[in-house]
This record gives C-alpha cells, sequence and structure tokens, in this order.
C-alpha cells in the first residue's frame, strides 16, 4: 500500500504539472493574441498596411506544391550549390465559423467538470490509500474523472475541426494545393484509455457486490 501512495503522489504531481503547463501555454497565447491585435489597432492608422480582419484566428494548413508550381532554393553553407526547397505547411489567419465560437463557449463550463473530476480522482487515490477500493463511490469518482477528461479532449478535437474546415473553405495559395488543417491532433489513446480503466474497475465492483451477496 506504500507503493501505491508514492505512484499516487507522482500521478497527481504529473496531472497537476501537465495542467500547469497547459495552462501557461494558453495563457501565453492569449497574451501574444493581446499584442498582436492591439498591434493591428496601430497599423490601422498606417496607410497601405495589411490588417488582419477581425476575430481572425491563427491556423496552420498542410499544403502541397501543384505540379507546376516552380520549387525555389536556398543556400546551404555545407554545400556550393542551391538546394531545393517546398513548402508543406503554412500559417495564416481566418474567420471561424459560428460553430466554432459556440463550442468555445463550453469549454468553460466542460472546464468545470474536470476540475471536479480531478478532485475526486484527488479522493480516489486518498480512498485507496486507506484500503478503501471497490466501493461504488471509488466508481462515480473514477467515472467523472474519465469522462470530464475524455469531453475536454474531444471538444478540443471538434472546435479544431470547425476552426479547420472554415479555413479550408475561405483560403487559397496560388500554385499549391490545401491538403488538410495541421493543427491540433486528437489523442484518441489518452480519451479511451482511462474511459476502458473506469468501465474494467466498475465491472470489478460489481462483481465484488455479487460475490459479497453470495456469501
Amino acid at each position: 500500500m506504500k507503493k501505491f501512495r508514492i505512484l499516487g503522489i507522482i500521478a497527481i504531481i504529473a496531472i497537476i504539472a501537465n495542467f500547469i503547463v497547459g495552462l501557461d501555454e494558453g495563457w501565453r497565447g492569449f497574451k501574444e493574441g493581446m499584442e498582436e491585435g492591439r498591434n493591428n489597432a496601430l497599423e490601422m492608422l498606417e496607410p497601405g498596411r495589411h490588417i488582419i480582419p477581425h476575430n481572425a484566428v491563427s491556423v496552420k494548413l498542410n499544403v502541397e506544391p501543384l505540379p507546376e508550381t516552380t520549387i525555389d532554393s536556398l543556400n546551404n553553407n555545407r554545400v556550393d550549390w542551391p538546394i531545393p526547397y517546398k513548402v508543406s505547411k503554412i500559417e495564416t489567419y481566418a474567420k471561424p465559423s459560428p460553430w466554432y465560437v459556440l463550442f468555445m463557449g463550453l469549454s468553460i463550463p466542460a472546464l468545470f467538470c474536470f476540475l471536479v473530476g480531478f478532485y475526486f480522482l484527488i479522493r480516489l487515490l486518498i480512498s485507496i490509500s486507506r484500503r478503501e477500493v471497490f466501493t461504488s463511490t471509488n466508481v462515480l469518482r473514477l467515472r467523472w474523472f474519465a469522462y470530464s477528461s475524455a469531453s475536454i479532449e474531444i471538444l478540443i478535437s471538434i472546435t479544431a475541426w470547425f476552426e479547420g474546415s472554415a479555413a479550408m473553405n475561405q483560403i487559397s495559395l496560388p500554385g499549391y494545393e490545401i491538403i488538410s488543417y495541421g493543427g491540433y491532433s486528437t489523442d484518441w489513446v489518452s480519451i479511451i484509455i482511462p474511459i476502458l480503466f473506469a468501465e474494467i474497475f466498475a465491472i470489478g465492483v460489481k462483481m465484488k457486490e455479487e460475490q459479497d451477496l453470495t456469501i
């Protein structure tokens, strides 16, 4: 049981660290967006400057040069001749669809549910360290954490899909074909594994309850 407590503490620290890193990245992205918006507002007073559209979001797109596109070259300090290169990904701006805005609004209650699920995870680890393992309360706690984490991941995936679809419908790049959205990539393993373990744990608790009734 002492080994489990150590593993539980490590798991909590890892989850907190992952959450802090994600929060820090989100804050830096928000800060960069604010600074970019301020710079764009200043550029509006300068004639001839290209202004990023209002409410546009940054998107990354995978592109592929068309057969007739001329490939450029660059200098390499280790060789004496130009080296050809091609563009495979671009980052630009596009206006999101209304569905994107809607699902972004849903992220607030989803984040609250995840924080509740994280609290339940801590309570679960504490309960197990006290040898209170196979209980219906622990099933609820584990399921809440697993499904709230999955909802966050799925919500991010849906908003990213709407973002990419809107960008691909709006943007054209001469000489290149836009083949796919190149931004957020869903980690399906992180969605399926916690849910799988939660349901296995629930089956184990149900089997224990049935066994207790037959004794």
